[in-house]
């Protein structure tokens, strides 16, 4: 199975609804693949709250080449509204 494949059967089950009963734009949500190819066959999934360095090199140990974590990787929020 792609990853791409792995994130439609989320988004399927999760029907594409936010917490808010809102349906999710994948143009503006922060939920986006950062680094590599969604075209590639899903070795291994990893879930976490902080995609930490320790958590990479754990996913990369295992083989895994999906992580799903639950915040974000970079403060863009935070950062946009400095200054």
């Amino acid at each position: 199975m792609l990853i791409q494949e792995v994130i439609e059967g989320i988004k399927r089950y999760y029907g594409g609804i936010g917490f808010d009963g809102q349906t999710i734009d994948d143009q503006t949500t922060r939920d986006q693949i950062l680094y590599g190819d969604a075209a590639q066959v899903c070795t291994g999934i990893v879930t976490t709250c902080w995609a930490s360095a320790a958590v990479i090199q754990e996913a990369k140990a295992k083989g895994a080449n999906l992580i799903i974590c639950h915040e974000a990787l970079f403060g863009i929020t935070a950062i946009g509204q400095i200054g």
